[in-house]
Order: C-alpha cells, then sequence, then structure tokens
C-alpha cells in the first residue's frame, strides 16, 4: 500500500534537493565519458580477435543483461529509493569496467559487459525517476524536459570529448581507455553520494507479483503510453544498430584509424545540439511534428550510408545522431506525465527492456548478415525494415490524444 511523504523539508534539504538536476547531469556526463567507444569494435575485432557477429553479440550480451535486469533494478528502485539506487550502480560499473581492463578474449569481454549492463539496468529509469521527482517535489516538473535535455547535452558532450583523445590513448596505450573508465565510475560514486533522495509516494505492495502485474495491466490500458512506448523502441532501435557498425563502416571505406576519434565526438556533439534544440523543437512543431522528422532522418541515414560506396559516407550517420538527440527529452517527458509517481523507474524500465529486447532481435542477425553480405546491402535492408517499423508507431502515436487516461481496468498501480 502508498505511504505518503514525509513532513516538509527544511530550507537546508530544499537547496540540497534543488542541487539534484545539476549533479544529475554529471552524472550523465561521467557515465557517458566513454573512451573506449570510439575505438571499441576496432579493439574487440583486430586486438581480441572477435569476428563482426561475436561484435554483436558481445553487445547482445550487454543487451541480454540489461533486458533481464531492466524491470527489476527500475522496480527495485522504486522500493528501496533512487539514490541508493544510483550507489550502487556506480559501483558495479567499476567493477565492470576493471574487468574490461584486463579483458583477453570473447569470455571476459561478456562478463564486462554484463556487470555494465547490470549498471546501465540500475541507472536506466532511476535517474530521470528521480530527476522528474526531485523537480515536482519543488513545484517544478515542467522544466523536466528542459533538464533531461541538458543532461543529454552534457552526456553526449562528455562522450564526444572522450572520443577526441580515444585514439592518441589508444596509440599510446591500448587498455588505457578502459582504465580512465574506472576512474570515471568512481567519481561517479561519489556524485551518488551527494544525491538526496526525493520525496514521494511509495507503493508498499503486499504482494508484488501482483503489483508488478497490475503495472503491466496499467501500460496495456493506457493508449498514450503505449503509444510513447511504441516511438521510443522502434526509433531506439534504429538509431542504436547503426552505432555498433559505422566504425568499421568507415575503416572498410578507407578512413584513416586516427580520424575515428573526431568523428564519434562530432556524433556526439550533433547529439547534444539535437538535446539542447528538443525541447523547442517540441514547442514549435509539437511532439508528433518532432516523431516524423525523426523519421525522416533514420531514412536519410540507412539509405544515404547504404547506397554510398565512397569513403564519405558516414556523414549520414550524423542522421542518426540528430534524431537520438531530438527525441528522446521529449519521448522521456511524455512518458512521465503518462507514469503515477512511486512507479516512474518501473515503468521507464519497462519500456527500455522492450527497446533492448529489439535490439537483441535484430542486431546479432544484423551483424551475421554483414559477415556474409557485405554493410551496404544489410544496412538498405534493415532501412526498409526499421523506417517502416517507426513510421506505423508514428501512426499509432498521432491518433492517441496527449491527454488520454487509461481505461479501465488499468488504474494507476498500487
Amino acid at each position: 500500500m502508498p505511504t505518503a511523504p514525509d513532513s516538509p523539508r527544511s530550507e537546508a534539504e530544499l537547496r540540497r534537493l534543488a542541487r539534484n538536476p545539476a549533479l544529475l547531469c554529471v552524472h550523465q556526463a561521467l557515465m557517458m565519458s566513454l573512451f573506449p567507444m570510439a575505438i571499441l569494435t576496432v579493439f574487440q575485432r583486430d586486438h581480441l580477435g572477435l569476428s563482426v557477429a561475436e561484435v554483436m553479440i558481445v553487445q547482445a550480451a550487454f543487451g541480454a543483461s540489461l533486458a533481464v535486469l531492466e524491470f527489476p533494478s527500475g522496480y527495485l528502485a522504486d522500493r528501496i529509493g533512487y539514490r541508493p539506487t544510483m550507489i550502487l550502480a556506480s559501483a558495479t560499473a567499476v567493477v565492470g569496467w576493471a574487468i574490461y581492463s584486463v579483458a583477453t578474449g570473447f569470455g571476459s569481454v561478456v562478463l564486462g559487459e554484463v556487470l555494465l549492463g547490470a549498471s546501465l539496468s540500475l541507472v536506466s529509469g532511476t535517474s530521470s525517476a528521480l530527476l522528474y521527482e526531485s523537480l515536482d517535489e519543488r513545484g517544478r516538473a515542467g522544466e523536466f524536459a528542459r533538464w533531461f535535455g541538458r543532461s543529454r547535452f552534457w552526456g553526449q558532450i562528455g562522450e564526444g570529448s572522450a572520443a577526441l583523445v580515444a585514439g592518441v590513448l589508444f596509440v599510446y596505450a591500448e587498455r588505457l581507455p578502459f582504465q580512465l573508465m574506472v576512474v570515471a565510475w568512481l567519481l561517479n560514486v561519489g556524485v551518488s553520494l551527494a544525491l538526496i533522495e526525493p520525496r514521494y509516494v511509495r507503493h508498499r505492495p503486499e504482494h508484488a507479483l501482483r503489483h508488478v502485474l497490475s503495472l503491466v495491466r496499467y501500460v496495456g490500458h493506457h493508449a498514450r503510453l503505449r503509444a510513447v512506448f511504441a516511438i521510443a523502441v522502434t526509433v531506439g532501435v534504429g538509431t542504436f544498430v547503426p552505432v555498433w557498425l559505422v566504425q568499421l563502416y568507415a575503416t572498410d571505406a578507407g578512413v584513416p584509424l586516427s580520424w575515428l576519434g573526431p568523428i564519434w565526438a562530432v556524433a556526439n556533439y550533433v547529439v547534444a545540439l539535437g538535446s539542447a534544440a528538443s525541447d523547442r523543437a517540441g514547442a514549435a512543431m509539437g511532439m508528433n511534428g518532432v516523431m516524423l522528422l525523426c523519421c525522416g532522418l533514420l531514412a536519410v541515414g540507412f539509405f544515404g550510408m547504404g547506397l554510398t560506396t565512397a569513403w564519405w559516407g558516414f556523414v549520414f550517420y550524423f542522421a542518426f545522431n540528430l534524431t537520438r538527440g531530438l527525441s528522446a527529452p521529449l519521448i522521456a517527458h511524455a512518458e512521465q506525465e503518462a507514469i503515477p509517481s512511486g512507479d516512474r523507474a518501473s515503468l521507464v524500465s519497462m519500456r527500455s527492456l522492450l527497446f533492448r529486447a529489439g535490439f537483441i532481435a535484430v542486431g546479432p542477425a544484423a551483424g551475421a548478415a554483414i559477415d556474409v553480405h557485405g554493410q551496404h546491402a544489410v544496412l538498405l535492408g534493415l532501412g526498409v525494415l526499421l523506417v517502416g517499423a517507426a513510421l506505423v508507431a508514428w501512426v499509432i502515436l498521432t491518433r492517441v490524444p496527449a491527454d488520454a487516461s487509461p481505461t479501465s481496468p488499468g488504474r494507476a498501480p498500487r
């Protein structure tokens, strides 16, 4: 049964609570300062001897870890609190990157990815729930999309800046990018400790399974939330699969290895700019207009890369990055508006689980197909499949009003 929030906070506590959004931006920036990402698939293939199919299987293992733990971790966060969950996530990531930094082959890489997946599953849903509740407690929930966009902006700036030095670090010592990730996550342990737990209505269900089933029913009877989940998953998978292909696509086309860091940096700066512009774009075009634009950008990315054989074909990859930046804050805000307090992390994690399941279904199959048929043909096929799915989700979204409420028996879970 739900428990009511405590008595009003002191002025000192409110000042600490007001720091939560900025601290979450710092956490996101450190989390996304992924020094290994610009050279990850090259490291896995050329230094550890993995095939392209094995590279995609490794990412599927990461996705499977998320898929298995995504909803349970979100449910756990709603029960034990968002700050403790963020601390646990940071500590798990320290261990995962430490293992990755000494990986010698497929097995150790998979173990590292599984732990990193567990860490991200704990952050997924939890950080956005903590942000929304921190703002809502101060009567500023309307600023969520802006702060979420800022968090994404600084996260992508962190990832892009890390990518700029990734090549130099990799040449100097191929394990150094992974070791720096251990340091980044140790800093995030400190950031998580500095957070303050927001006050919100907490559900203390007598029967956890019944409560979980009520959450599933809530989504099943909430047409708006289903539509938001559908566009989030289809656009998300459409922008995520190319992330694991672009490095090999570029190098196979003749792009020098030293360019990978700058390309990755520019890609993340494009995401950052899209995130910064998302709130204004939503105000000007509406969510439906922005999501249709994102479907068009997906088509530009897939068909541009698939049809271009010149070395500069990688520039079409930036269309995926702009899509990620524009779509994420608006989707996150729409989710939070439709989700009841006390179950935010659970339901956002449920959507993330669906996204990871989608990648598991598409990613390894795409990698295996590339080993046989090459990247260009597979990118064209993925374009038909994923752009088509995104357009279907967009049609569903346009048919559901933004203020749609769940139909009985899909009441807010208790």
